[in-house]
């Protein structure tokens, strides 16, 4: 038993080297776009013909509360040429009628491109205007499902996936596409900065007033994103072994996807696994390509304030982590694909498929040790010192690296409190998220649903 606990001792000691090593990968990224990322460079990529047209693709059940506003707010976008293609995968609502009702559409005879399969097109609506919007009604299929539709429907070279719950700002597209600008032929992928809404105030699908949720919940979430996306989304960046796309929200080269074969829709992490299906293609072809995240605030979403909803959120999370990593199993720790072969699949594997069972065994395990005599006091309070300031290096870290960038916070109280919450999630939200996760292996192994989520919605 005392073997296993310096095995524990060891691994937290790996993780807080890779963590250290991706912050600083971090750091070097985020100096670089600040660099890029000048306001006179997003002027001229808004209006440069260079820019590439973007197809922003809609996924959207059973959101006939808030879709209208939504799609306002989308086609008011700055960008010089885009298009607007809303999904509807069967909803048992209203959704249709509010559509057609709000942008007076009307049915169009649209025969359904054959690049990508998925499930029949019931009818293709467009306005009576000019709007660059297109409404496509088909039997329901699933999100993955959706965004095959919307990629054989979609007539530009790029397209963005955006949930129907989440909003852009309004210079959101041109800072995402700017590594398309950039660097036309390697880039087949962006993903951008996706904030907690919750607590912001928001009128008409627009993020008026930015403000850190009330919700205890939402406020532990704040956190984790802030780690995701400043710690080590930008981290891995740096290294082009960036895995995940958020599919709130990405930037996709259309003709590399359809080559890719699309979503996949037998999987609940879609975009995770689309994001590795690219690094496993480009890379055995040899083809030289990027995948980039874009480190700025530019898109909000909700983020779920039950315990039964953040719960199948996680589940949902982890089980589509134990299948990405099982499709691609031959990728681990082959140098054919390089450092996401080498570094960024086994790092997922050992810290974050692991990490939940090795950290709850620790604490079982040390305890255990602690009650029988095994280790004296000293030692036990060293181990849980390790347990809790492992993640506030990255925490803090990740905080220098917003405040370096452009937010929508005002002053030094919001980031004071995500540090409280960063130091406060130690004692039970963490240990509640492992256990959770832990239960969407059991899930998966019975084979049950991860259930529906709970959306109050963002427009006020």
């Amino acid at each position: 038993m005392i073997g296993y606990a310096w095995f524990i001792v060891f691994f937290f000691l790996a993780f807080i080297a890779v963590t250290l090593i991706v912050l600083l990968l971090a750091a070097v990224e985020v100096h670089g776009y600040l660099a890029r990322a000048s306001a006179s460079n997003l002027r001229r990529a808004r209006r440069s013909p260079l820019t590439p047209p973007v197809s922003v693709l809609v996924p959207a059940y059973n959101e006939a509360a808030g879709i209208v506003d939504s799609l306002r707010s989308l086609l008011a976008m700055e960008y010089r040429e885009f298009e607007v293609i809303v999904i509807n995968d069967g909803s048992t609502d209203d959704t249709i009628d509010r559509l057609t009702a709000a942008f007076d559409l009307r049915m169009v005879p649209r025969p359904t491109p054959p690049f990508l399969r998925h499930e029949r097109v019931r009818a293709v609506y467009v306005p009576a205007s000019t709007l660059n919007l297109v409404v496509i009604d088909k039997d329901n299929g699933g999100k993955a499902d959706c965004l095959n539709a919307g990629i054989n429907f979609a007539s530009y070279p790029i397209f963005c996936t955006l949930d129907a719950d989440s909003i852009l700002e309004p210079d959101a597209l041109a800072k995402s596409a700017l590594p398309f600008v950039e660097d036309p032929q390697r880039t087949v992928a962006s993903g951008g900065m996706v904030r907690v809404a919750n607590g912001c105030r928001i009128e008409r699908g627009r993020v008026m007033e930015a403000h850190l949720p009330r919700s205890r919940l939402a406020m532990f979430q704040v956190v984790e994103y802030t780690r995701a996306f400043f710690g080590t989304r930008t981290g891995w960046t740096a290294i082009n072994a960036l895995l995940i796309v958020s599919g709130a929200f990405g930037l996709f080269r259309r003709d590399v996807v359809i080559q890719a074969g699309g979503y996949r829709t037998k999987t609940v992490g879609e975009d995770f696994e689309l994001i590795v299906r690219l690094h496993r293609m480009c890379r055995a072809a040899r083809r030289p390509y990027r995948v980039v995240y874009v480190p700025d605030p530019v898109c909000w979403t909700e983020a779920p304030e039950r315990a039964r909803f953040l719960r199948r959120q996680r589940q949902r999370w982890y089980r589509g982590l134990l299948e990405v990593l099982f499709i691609h199993r031959r990728m681990l720790f082959n140098p054919r694909y390089g450092t996401v072969g080498m570094l960024a699949l086994p790092s997922f594997l050992l810290f974050e498929a692991l990490g939940p069972v090795v950290e709850l065994s620790g604490y079982v395990v040390t305890v255990a040790l602690w009650v029988t005599g095994g280790i004296n006091l000293v030692t036990f309070a060293l181990l849980l010192l390790i347990c809790v300031l492992y993640g506030q290096v990255l925490t803090l870290g990740s905080i220098t690296l917003e405040d370096a960038t452009p937010n929508r916070f005002p002053g030094l109280s919001p980031l004071a409190r995500i540090r409280w919450y960063a130091w406060a999630e130690n004692f039970g939200f963490r240990q509640l998220m492992q256990v959770w996760r832990i239960s969407g292996l059991w899930q998966m192994i019975r084979g049950s649903g991860w259930g529906a989520m709970e959306r109050k919605g963002l427009s006020g």
